[in-house]
């Protein structure tokens, strides 16, 4: 496998976001497929319309709403689930537009092992997939974390190596830090993207490579924090603002290879 420079410019969508969404840092798609979006400092969660870009509702974890270093968001079941840095999860039923709602809060124990961006739903086996961007220690590897989840709470199922080392050499980069995690509902494939690399990765659920990584056009991709893939193969990216306004692509399903 080696690395592929994305060639497509037919049929690729990008919306420039409201400036209330600069600093947007994670998708997830619910069960009808309405895009969910998370910001950077606080729990304020926006309903996207990814055929346009305007925002169709918003709620907040907590009232106020919660203030933390968010990095994902994932939809399983009936309940939205946001995920910080440090790794704590929280956990809330989906509110109309304008509400505050109530939320669990659990803490993870990974902020402990690393610096984690990157937050998915793995809804055939009922898991939440978080993603390792940067391992705390130099002898760890990088590791995407899966948990079950029910209205009861959450429990640890397993780790999975990130091959880094491999994923890097194909790039020229010395390392690789995953800024947000997709499931492929089509595959259960993980899909790792990576900002500071402009990278695109697909692995299978063991974490072995399962295609060349993708390059992410500059242009395009300034900084890509947040990725989903709808049922039909379409890939959704979200970039932040970078001192603008933050960006929404949409890549339409026969160019899942050309970022």
């Amino acid at each position: 496998m080696a690395a592929t420079e994305s060639q497509d410019q037919d049929a690729v969508k990008q919306w420039k976001l409201p400036k209330k969404l600069r600093e947007i840092s994670g998708l997830a798609l619910t069960p009808d497929e309405r895009l969910l979006a998370v910001s950077d400092e606080q729990a304020i969660v926006y309903e996207l319309d990814y055929q346009d870009g305007r925002i169709i509702k918003s709620f907040a974890f907590g009232d106020p709403a919660v203030r933390a270093d968010f990095e994902g968001i994932a939809v399983l079941r009936d309940t939205v689930w946001l995920m910080t840095s440090d790794g704590l999860l929280y956990a809330a039923v989906e509110g109309p537009d304008g509400r505050n709602v109530r939320y669990r809060k659990y803490d993870t124990g990974h902020g402990d092992y690393c610096e984690l961006e990157g937050l998915a739903q793995d809804r055939v086996a009922g898991t939440l997939i978080l993603a390792c961007k940067e391992a705390k220690s130099k002898q760890n590897d990088l590791m995407i974390f899966e948990w079950s989840a029910s209205n009861s709470g959450i429990e640890h199922v397993r780790d999975v190596i990130v091959p880094e080392r491999s994923i890097a050499g194909m790039i020229d980069k010395k390392r690789i830090n995953p800024s947000g995690i997709a499931v492929d509902p089509q595959t259960g494939e993980r899909v790792l993207i990576a900002a500071r690399q402009r990278a695109l990765v697909r692995l299978t659920t063991d974490g072995v490579l399962s295609e060349a990584v993708i390059r992410l056009k500059k242009g395009r991709h300034k900084q890509a924090e947040g990725i989903e893939m709808t049922r039909d193969g379409r890939l959704l990216i979200a970039d932040e603002g970078s001192g603008g306004r933050a960006r929404l692509t949409v890549y339409p399903a026969r160019n899942r290879k050309q970022q």
